[in-house]
């Protein structure tokens, strides 16, 4: 997860969210097409815009990947995925923040007193704020209708980072159907379908139910009250954890593959994120767990009768662990997790069941998917 966070912030600084900035409610249906000039990488590239009725959908096709955007600026939206040509959605993300919390959030507008004709438009820019300096300089130059024909992100010092120019555009209805997601991406099934046919579970992966609690900490930011229910098919988990102040994330992964989909939800912001891999070749890690191996510390404890013993489930990780001590069968009985020398968040066991668990029970709850409450009206 931490791998993933930092390569969606590298690629977000120059794509900012993904989406054209809009001055208002009433910019018209349109559908441009834009040249773009990463200097990052060296690359030009074709950036695709249809626009209908404050939804919108962009393309940016980088050799054989094309990057998906579909979004609503004013709601705060924002869906992104990837494909390869020829193959299927392997991942996606959509998510809704409360803008206070955005790191991509606009903080303030500048007029640059500067006019520009951009493909045949003549356009005005201005600055977008989005960090206090030094930060990347944000940049976009709009029609008087309000279509972003031109973008310029700048590094803090001036240089040019990315700039995208306008070359076709038509303005005209958009059928909705091309600016909202494939309604696919909203089901379950699509990210926990499995990859292949898997083995009967090992003696040390016993199907399980179990009720975990937070720990004390000194630690004031961590949530002192939470509950958590995980569940375990192998190779598959399930995870719903609840806080008292009403947020909510359910997780479910396999642990043989990079495969999973996730439902958080909180006064700040809701997200969800799938992704199925190919279980050939493996991927160096798993975006659906941190765990990155089994390394034996050579302690035991016993819990609730229980004798376990205590592993390291990110060994050789720098400034981070992620301890627990398991049963022979595989139950964790306490959960321990470190950033650098201070406790971020543990777990207590304090009920569980040997049972087999179905894979019916471990999906997440059909209402938290449902595109309808993201406002996407999907055939």
């Amino acid at each position: 997860m931490i791998i993933f966070l930092v390569i969606a912030l590298a690629t977000g600084t120059a794509h900012a969210n993904g989406l054209p900035f809009f001055p208002n409610t009433n910019v018209p249906d349109y559908t441009a097409k834009l040249a773009v000039r990463d200097t990052l990488d060296g690359t030009d590239y074709w950036r695709v815009v249809q626009h209908h009725n404050g939804w919108t959908h962009v393309e940016e096709t980088q050799g054989d990947e094309t990057y998906i955007w579909y979004g609503h600026f004013f709601q705060n939206i924002l869906l992104s995925t990837v494909k390869k040509d020829g193959e299927e959605i392997k991942r996606f993300s959509i998510r809704q923040v409360e803008p206070s919390y955005d790191y991509l959030g606009i903080k303030q507008v500048k007029e640059m007193n500067e006019v520009e004709t951009v493909g045949g438009e003549e356009c005005r820019w201005l600055q977008i704020v989005r960090h206090d300096p030094p930060s990347p300089i944000w940049m976009t130059c709009l029609t008087s209708d309000g279509i972003e024909v031109a973008t310029k992100v700048l590094f803090s010092k001036g240089k040019l980072m990315s700039e995208a120019r306008l070359a076709e555009i038509k303005r005209g209805p958009v059928p909705e159907a091309e600016v909202l997601p494939p309604r696919q991406l909203f089901d379950a099934s699509t990210w926990l379908k499995p990859l292949r046919t898997y083995p009967d579970h090992p003696p040390s992966a016993v199907d399980f139910e179990a009720k975990l609690v937070t720990r004390a900490s000194d630690n004031s930011s961590i949530d002192k009250s939470s509950e958590v229910r995980l569940l375990r098919h192998y190779p598959w988990w399930f995870r719903r954890r609840e806080g008292k102040d009403g947020s909510i994330r359910i997780e479910v992964w396999n642990e043989l593959e990079n495969q999973g989909i996730v439902y958080s939800s909180s006064k700040r912001e809701r997200r969800i994120v799938g992704g199925r891999s190919s279980p050939e070749p493996k991927p160096p890690f798993s975006r659906f767990s941190s765990q990155t191996g089994m390394e034996n510390l050579g302690e035991q404890g016993q819990f609730l009768g229980e004798n376990c013993t205590w592993y390291n489930l990110t060994p050789k990780m720098a400034g981070s662990s992620h301890k627990q001590c398991i049963t022979s069968d595989g139950i964790p009985l306490k959960d321990e997790q470190w950033y650098g020398r201070s406790a971020a968040e543990s777990f207590d066991t304090v009920a569980f069941t040997r049972r087999p668990v179905d894979i019916d029970e471990m999906q997440p709850p059909r209402e938290y998917l449902d595109p309808s409450a993201w406002g996407l009206a999907l055939q």
